[in-house]
């Protein structure tokens, strides 16, 4: 177990914002938000929906993927955060609940996974350069898109 001193627990707190910030700017809707969460050649990988390589790749799916359901509802809890130096390793359990809108308006589906992060210590802050989402159970269907594809600045890889 790493020592815990100021600067430990100063830049776990950092971490710790980056990984509330993702979620919170998706449940905002304001996916161009994620510009301060990702390096620009950050890679987000959701399991079940596909590999996104590229800042603009993330924002264009997060936008699209918002533009076809209702509210979001994002936790994130249970932070595991291992530094070391200008790079850190994260884990945290995740529940994100979407609600449907046009045909699956009423209906929700419900996500109970876990994030696994690398992150870099970048001259603005803590950025994610590679996100991988393991969904352990999903309830609901809600139609959501793009399942089992490959995405990299907006164009099918």
């Amino acid at each position: 177990m790493p020592e815990i001193d100021h600067d430990f627990l100063l830049q776990e707190a950092r971490i710790r914002q980056v990984l509330i910030r993702y979620a919170t700017v998706i449940d905002e809707r304001k996916p161009a938000g994620l510009a301060d969460v990702f390096t620009p050649e950050g890679v987000a990988e959701y399991r079940g929906l596909g590999s996104f390589h590229g800042r603009k790749a993330i924002i264009d799916v997060v936008e699209s993927f918002l533009g076809s359901v209702g509210r979001t509802q994002h936790m994130v809890t249970n932070f595991r955060i291992t530094l070391n130096g200008d790079e850190a390793s994260a884990k945290c359990y995740l529940q994100a609940t979407h609600a449907g809108s046009g045909v699956h308006e009423g209906k929700t589906m419900t996500v109970w996974g876990e994030y696994t992060d690398k992150l870099k210590l970048c001259p603005e802050g803590w950025r994610i350069s590679h996100r991988e989402l393991v969904a352990f159970h999903v309830a609901g269907d809600i139609g959501v898109a793009y399942k089992g594809k490959s995405y990299s600045a907006g164009a099918v890889v």
